[in-house]
């Protein structure tokens, strides 16, 4: 998978849209970019930062689809663990903590993970959100094999707000500088079978095995991860069905057409399951479900 392969645009399956969307407009303060019905006739709500794009004006943050039949998954079913919000600065993710807190969200937890530094909270319907700005790279300790070292360490929440000055904390804006999408954690149910999918199929590098604690992570040139897994309370239990309220699915977008075409190629002629089978769509873009029905939409910049 080349390096230039990014994350983005997941699609969440929502029961209570009104109560959701103003969750993302008011106390999170996205914006929403785009109203429509997609072709089965389900209303969708493209969200995106209000200010400077760090993100590709031309893909939002993540899109909201409007299903009020969707069921409730079981707690131990795969699926969205959390969808990561990436700002590109250390000032704006103080920035952006300073604005949620004073409009009374609730965060689930903070984390410093060496490589980056992290809020957690979830919207009304449960799903998981992170947000967090990465450490420069050359920061990054390694192993003797060249794997990104990572931890869960307490943040500093204090060293986090002397980034802001006064002003900026009596007026807090979210992700002022912008914000993009920086990578997925998936609930799965098997998690070899998880790292094999996305390491042998969709060619991603493993970074960062936590196998002995039910995780891991992948990526693609040498970013700490673009995708992470678990079974910390999924495992063994139900895939993901196209009923289930929460993730539908999410995007790979990979930035030259030869690299494409190679991925393309892995599932078209791939006949071991049908539900790994892609599903053709357009000349640019296709579809493949993982082992856990996730849907992944890979498309060609």
């Amino acid at each position: 998978m080349p390096s230039g392969m990014s994350v983005g645009s997941p699609v969440l399956k929502i029961r209570n849209i009104d109560k959701v969307l103003t969750f993302y407009e008011k106390e999170i303060d996205l914006r929403m970019n785009k109203k429509y019905h997609n072709d089965n006739d389900d209303l969708m709500y493209e969200l995106c930062s209000k200010y400077v794009p760090f993100s590709d004006k031309r893909s939002p943050l993540f899109i909201l689809q409007h299903d009020p039949d969707a069921r409730d998954a079981t707690p131990h079913s795969a699926g969205l663990y959390h969808f990561a919000i990436l700002v590109p600065d250390r000032r704006s993710l103080a920035s952006t903590y300073v604005a949620l807190k004073s409009s009374g969200v609730h965060f689930d937890g903070f984390a410093d993970h060496l490589v980056s530094e992290s809020l957690y909270l979830r919207d009304p319907e449960n799903n998981g959100i992170e947000i967090y700005r990465d450490r420069p790279a050359r920061e990054w300790l390694r192993d003797s094999t060249g794997n990104v070292i990572m931890d869960t360490l307490p943040l500093d929440l204090q060293s986090l707000l002397s980034e802001v000055n006064e002003e900026e904390t009596k007026n807090p804006k979210a992700f002022p500088s912008g914000a993009r999408i920086g990578h997925m954690h998936l609930k799965v149910t098997n998690l070899e079978r998880s790292i094999k999918f996305y390491h042998e199929k969709l060619m991603l590098d493993i970074t960062l095995n936590w196998r002995s604690m039910g995780a891991a992570f992948l990526s693609a040139g040498g970013y700490h991860h673009h995708v992470g897994m678990n079974t910390w309370r999924s495992l063994n239990g139900k895939i993901l069905s196209n009923n289930d309220a929460g993730l539908k699915n999410f995007t790979m977008t990979i930035p030259d057409k030869s690299s494409f075409n190679s991925i393309k190629s892995i599932f078209l002629n791939d006949h071991t399951s049908e539900r790994q089978k892609s599903q053709k769509a357009e000349n640019k873009q296709f579809l493949v479900l993982d082992p856990d029905g996730i849907q992944i939409v890979i498309i060609s910049e």
